[in-house]
């Protein structure tokens, strides 16, 4: 560099990288503030790194827990805004034709594609039934409920239906709809209310709403058929399903259900019963769009 143009490099002062140099030099209290807002940084980089990876293992991985969760704050008697905290805004709302409990609303929730969740509300937005269904073989909610004697628990996809038939065989009933065509097909073995069960009916049972979870060997769907008809003709009172006492199930029936566990679980506020249904308890797949419905492929 040549003279000239030293001297105009000096007058022209120093340079920002400079002036930084020999300010920190002179401030340790600057220095020391730097190097803590860089740790700072660099740890709620790595914190928030972490959360957004918890909450995608938790999405994909993980995911069951916080739906169990959902699930174990929801009972029949709450109102509609508790299970909308839990599950956002219904899928589908539909009015119910008047019934003793008034004008009723069918509010269907489909929180994940894993699973549904219905509930029937009164005119105050009082749930008055409602019922889970899972569409997953690893989701595997479980409820709990008194059988008179000891406290019983049930887990959707894992639970035989054989068990829960046994456990309303004497007082319960079962409400059944078979149709070859692609109809719904349900089969619930109901415990209706009564003082030990805290005056609340419980149900469990299928629903084509959602695949099936085959125990063993399964027989075919002619066997169902014939087995809805024969007893149809049996018990038939005018309307189009099957309704029977449980104990009259005979081991036709008791062999054909046991082949599945339950996938559905319902149960009622006190002092109210599953006529709050017009039809089958639980989603309706029939309300459900058909991109959205394992219709055509569940059930035997």
């Amino acid at each position: 560099m040549g003279e000239a143009e030293e001297g105009r490099a000096q007058a022209s002062g120093p340079t920002l990288g400079e002036r930084f140099k020999r300010l920190t030099e002179r401030n340790l209290l600057l220095v020391a503030f730097l190097y803590v807002s860089s740790a700072v940084t660099a740890v709620s980089t790595f914190i928030t790194a972490c959360v957004t990876g918890g909450h995608w293992y938790q999405q994909h991985f993980d995911w069951q827990s916080g739906e169990y969760a959902k699930l174990a704050k929801l009972h029949a008697g709450y109102t509609l805004g508790k299970f909308q905290e839990q599950l956002g805004r219904p899928s589908i709302q539909v009015a119910i034709s008047k019934t003793s409990a008034g004008n009723l609303t069918q509010n269907t929730f489909q929180p994940r594609g894993d699973y549904w969740v219905d509930a029937v509300t009164d005119p105050r937005n009082r749930v008055v039934a409602y019922a889970v269904t899972s569409c997953n073989s690893v989701f595997n909610p479980s409820f709990a409920y008194w059988d008179g004697q000891q406290s019983r628990t049930v887990s959707l996809n894992r639970t035989p239906f054989s068990s829960v038939l046994s456990s309303v065989r004497d007082i319960g009933t079962v409400k059944a709809f078979y149709s070859p065509t692609i109809a719904p097909h349900y089969y619930f073995a109901i415990r209706p209310a009564s003082s030990t069960s805290i005056n609340r009916s419980y149900a469990w049972g299928l629903t084509n709403l959602c695949q099936w979870k085959a125990i063993r060997s399964t027989h075919s769907s002619t066997a169902w058929n014939d087995w809805f008809i024969r007893d149809w003709r049996r018990f038939n009172a005018g309307g189009s399903a099957l309704v029977m006492p449980a104990k009259e199930v005979d081991k036709v029936g008791r062999d054909l259900m046991s082949d599945y566990a339950v996938n559905t679980y319902a149960e009622t506020d006190p002092t109210v019963d599953f006529n709050v249904y017009p039809d089958q308890i639980g989603a309706n797949p029939m309300l459900i769009p058909p991109a959205l419905s394992q219709l055509p492929w569940s059930g035997p």
